[in-house]
């Protein structure tokens, strides 16, 4: 079983990389700002500090990535339903592909048209294989703007997103 550092107040909130913070090299995945506000947040298309969607898988990898002290300057206000994620993010030149890494972004275009999905790969346990955290899973039967961790998630029909890490300045 994999562990995860679990971080809360200070450094989720100030958006300092607490994994560089605390010199930890597991991603952060737990302290997401407006966990308490779900899934009601979600329902009422309430819009984050991100300029996403709270509740949604959108908004929680963008605080993952900003929380992991991964760039997040290239979101396009009105342009990052999950779908467009791996689009956008060539735009910025970054690198897109079907080779995963831990802290990459796991999008799946296709996946619940016209949204597609989008996660944050916390392992990868084997070829073909990743972790990952989400919220809002679009699934049949599953409650809707919710956490969720995923173990040996298969990356058919996934592409790789790698976000640079931000320049401390």
């Amino acid at each position: 079983m994999r562990m995860c550092l679990v971080v809360f107040g200070a450094f989720a909130t100030l958006g300092v990389p607490a994994t560089l913070a605390r010199g930890m090299s597991e991603p952060v995945v737990y302290g997401y700002p407006y966990a308490t506000r779900c899934p009601q947040a979600g329902i009422e298309n309430v819009v984050d500090r991100w300029g996403m969607y709270a509740c949604n898988c959108t908004s929680y990898v963008a605080w993952a990535l900003q929380t992991n002290g991964r760039r997040i300057d290239w979101f396009v206000p009105g342009a990052m339903n999950a779908w467009n994620w791996p689009h956008v993010a060539r735009l910025a030149g970054f690198r897109v592909d079907r080779e995963p890494r831990v802290g990459s972004v796991a999008a799946w275009p296709h996946l619940a048209k016209p949204f597609g999905h989008v996660a944050y790969v916390t392992g990868v346990p084997g070829p073909g294989l990743v972790d990952v955290a989400e919220y809002n899973l679009p699934a049949k039967g599953r409650q809707t703007f919710i956490f969720d961790t995923r173990e040996g998630v298969s990356t058919a029909g996934a592409v790789f997103i790698h976000v640079p890490r931000r320049v401390r300045g």
